[in-house]
C-alpha cells in the first residue's frame, strides 16, 4: 500500500492527482563545465601563489601530486585510508542508527523528546575540540577517541532532523494508516520513511560531512594511525607538500561520502515517493 499516493487521491476527483507527462531533459553542459572551470581557476590561483612563496609555505600543485603518488606507491596511503574509512563508517552508522531510532521515538512522545533534548543540545553545543580533550582523558590515544568524537557530533544532527520530520507528518495521513491497520515496521516503511526522506537526507548529509571532518581532526590530535595521524606526522617533519596531499585525501573522502552514500539514499527516497 502506498499511503502517499492514497493521500493524493483524496484531495480531488479521479485523475486530479495524475502528473502531467514530464519532458525529457538531458544534462546541461553548464552544470558540468562551470564547476570544472571553478576547479581550474582554483588550481591556477594555487599555482600563482606557489610561484611567489617557497615550497615550505605553499607547495605547487605538481609537488603535491608527486607527494601523493609517492604515498600511494610507497604503501603508506592505503593502510591509513583503510583505518580512517573503517572508523568513520562505524561512527556514522552507529550515530545515524541511534539518531533515527531516538528521533522516531521522541517525535511520537513529547515526554521522551523533552527528556532527550537537553542531552542532545549538550552533545551538539560542546565544541569538538573539547570532546577530543575529554576523550583523550577517558580513552587515551587510539581508535576510540576519534570514533567517540565523530559519534557525538553525528548523533544530535540526525536526531534533530528525524524529530523535525516526524512533527511534519500529516496527522490525517497517520490516522488513515492506523485505520488500515498499519503498525510497527510496516508503519515505518509505508509512512514514516517516505515522509521523513527530505529531512533525513538533509540531516545525513550534514552528519556525513561532520563525521569526516571531526573524525580526521580526532585522528590528527589523538591517534597514531589513520589519515589525520599521517597528516600530523607530515606537519612535524615540515613536509608541507605531504600535508596538503593528505588534505586532498580528506577532501576525497568528503566527496565520496556524498557520491557513494547520499546519492543512492536520494534515489531510494525518490523511489519511495513514486512507486505505485
Amino acid at each position: 500500500m502506498d499511503l502517499m499516493r492514497l493521500d493524493n487521491t483524496r484531495s480531488g476527483p479521479a485523475g486530479a492527482g495524475r502528473k502531467p507527462p514530464s519532458r525529457r531533459r538531458g544534462p546541461e553542459a553548464g552544470a558540468i563545465l562551470w564547476p570544472l572551470a571553478g576547479v581550474a581557476l582554483l588550481i591556477a590561483a594555487w599555482g600563482g601563489l606557489a610561484a611567489f612563496y617557497p615550497p615550505i609555505l605553499v607547495p605547487s600543485p605538481l609537488q603535491v601530486l608527486g607527494e601523493l603518488g609517492r604515498l600511494a606507491l610507497g604503501g603508506r596511503l592505503w593502510p591509513a585510508l583503510t583505518i580512517t574509512v573503517a572508523r568513520l563508517a562505524f561512527a556514522f552508522a552507529l550515530g545515524s542508527a541511534l539518531g533515527i531510532a531516538l528521533g522516531l521515538a521522541a517525535g511520537r512522545s513529547a515526554v521522551l523528546e523533552a527528556l532527550l533534548r537537553p542531552g542532545m543540545g549538550v552533545a551538539a553545543g560542546v565544541p569538538p575540540i573539547a570532546w577530543i580533550a575529554l576523550a583523550l582523558i577517558w580513552f587515551g590515544t587510539g581508535s576510540p577517541t576519534p570514533i567517540v568524537v565523530a559519534l557525538l557530533v553525528t548523533l544530535p544532527v540526525v536526531f534533530a532532523s528525524t524529530t523535525a520530520g516526524v512533527h511534519a507528518i500529516d496527522r490525517d495521513l497517520l490516522a488513515m494508516a492506523q485505520v488500515f491497520g498499519l503498525r510497527g515496521v510496516a508503519l515505518v516503511r509505508e509512512l514514516y520513511l517516505p515522509a521523513l526522506a527530505p529531512h533525513l537526507l538533509a540531516g545525513l548529509a550534514t552528519a556525513a560531512t561532520l563525521t569526516v571532518r571531526i573524525g580526521i581532526m580526532g585522528e590528527f590530535l589523538a591517534s597514531d594511525t589513520g589519515v589525520g595521524s599521517a597528516m600530523a606526522l607530515a606537519r612535524t617533519q615540515l613536509n608541507t607538500a605531504q600535508v596538503v596531499a593528505w588534505v586532498l585525501v580528506a577532501l576525497a573522502l568528503l566527496w565520496l561520502s556524498e557520491g557513494l552514500l547520499l546519492g543512492p539514499l536520494a534515489r531510494r527516497a525518490a523511489a519511495w515517493r513514486t512507486e505505485p
